[in-house]
Order: structure tokens, then C-alpha cells, then sequence
């Protein structure tokens, strides 16, 4: 969210510099700020929205692909408990850490008031951790 908010500031800030150019007669100084504000802020928030709107779009996509792999992992979990001889232990464990820390991190960054804007909640919410004994 602030991210996005920076690049409106960048974009306002822009048509200030050009109005202020134009109004006082500056140099071109004023006049080259403003132009590159508003190219920079115009291109970064047209990417910002497709960014957020792709993966706002694709949130119930990521939910299931989610639920895929932690319902896996926890079979998988489970045949290493119950002493399976065919199943590397380690790789389990291996991939459910890597799970626990994909799930922190999106929770993180959904919660982050600089990115949640690009992290949908609905995501960070259906995400469990995977609890090793």
C-alpha cells in the first residue's frame, strides 16, 4: 500500500513541477522533474495495478494449489511417523520446513503494510503450518 501511495505522490508531485514551470518561468530544471515524475510514477503505478489485479485474480488458484501441498506434506509426514522404511526422512522434513517457511512469508508480507496490497489476506489465511515433533 505504500508503495503504491509513493508512486501517486511521484505522479502528483510531477504535474507540480509542470504547473510550477509554467506558472513562474523557471529554468528547465523544474520543467525535466516534472516530465520524469510523471513518466516514472505513470509507468510504475500502471505495473502496481496489473500487479495487484493479477494477483488479487489468482487468489482461489493459489488457495487450492496451497491446500494440494499441505495436504501432501502431511501424508508424507504421517508414513514417516508410522516408520516407512521406502520414505528419506530428511527430504520430509526438508520440504515441510521449506512449506513452514513459505507459509511465513506470505503471511509476513500480507500483513507488511508496504506490500499488502500485492499479498492478498484471503491467501495468508488459508495457509496452516505444518507442526514437526
Amino acid at each position: 500500500m505504500i508503495i503504491f501511495i509513493i508512486f501517486l505522490i511521484m505522479l502528483f508531485l510531477g504535474f507540480i513541477f509542470d504547473k510550477t514551470e509554467e506558472t513562474y518561468q523557471t529554468d528547465d530544471i523544474l520543467s525535466a522533474f516534472g516530465l520524469s515524475f510523471k513518466i516514472v510514477g505513470t509507468f510504475c503505478l500502471i505495473v502496481s495495478l496489473l500487479v495487484i489485479i493479477g494477483v488479487h485474480a489468482t487468489a482461489s488458484k493459489k488457495i487450492a494449489q496451497n491446500k494440494i501441498d499441505y495436504d501432501g506434506l502431511c501424508k508424507r509426514y504421517e508414513v514417516i511417523k508410522s516408520e516407512y522404511e521406502d520414505v528419506s526422512k530428511s527430504d520430509v522434513i526438508a520440504d515441510i520446513t521449506a512449506w513452514n517457511i513459505e507459509v511465513y512469508n506470505t503471511k509476513y508480507w500480507s500483513e507488511n503494510p508496504w506490500t499488502n496490497w500485492f499479498n492478498p489476506r484471503e491467501i495468508a489465511d488459508n495457509l496452516e503450518y505444518i507442526p514437526l515433533e
